[in-house]
């Protein structure tokens, strides 16, 4: 139920983005390799033509979302990096961990630190709350288990 709540949030919230985005245009790119669907979404300047922002998102063959990356448009370098999601869901098909982690544009590298954000769930997979853990993603020859 919360899921749901959030959810359609989420949704209220970019379609109102969307709206306060004038003058901008938004092309789309939706490719199918058998693993899955990749979809794109470019957002540019009306007047210019420039490229504002990219959505990359990558759907699995239950058309369910595993990956979100963003990013800005560089005149000088092309597209750069914003962030990432990556959802992982449990065998009900309910999310049960988003990951997200910001771009480090000093080192043009993924940040060392990324926010993971674990579904709980009782018996009778009804939600019950969300657990936020910050995880350094640059631990070497360490075995990182979850209980």
């Amino acid at each position: 139920m919360k899921t749901t709540i959030l959810t359609s949030l989420f949704a209220v919230l970019v379609s109102i983005m969307n709206l306060s985005a004038k003058d901008v245009i938004t092309y789309s790119n939706v490719e199918n390799n058998g693993s899955g669907v990749k979809k794109e979404y470019v957002t540019l300047d009306d007047k210019t033509s420039i490229p504002l922002r990219k959505t990359s998102y990558f759907y699995d063959e239950k058309g369910r979302l595993l990956d979100r990356t963003i990013q800005k448009w560089n005149d000088k370098g092309g597209w750069v990096n914003l962030a990432k999601f990556e959802y992982r869901y449990n065998k009900a098909g309910r999310a049960s961990m988003i990951t997200f982690t910001q771009w480090n544009n000093k080192k043009k590298d993924w940040a060392n630190k990324s926010d993971i954000y674990t579904y709980i769930y009782n018996d009778s997979n009804e939600f019950l709350s969300i657990k936020r853990e910050i995880v350094d993603n640059k631990i070497k020859n360490e075995l990182l288990t979850q209980k």
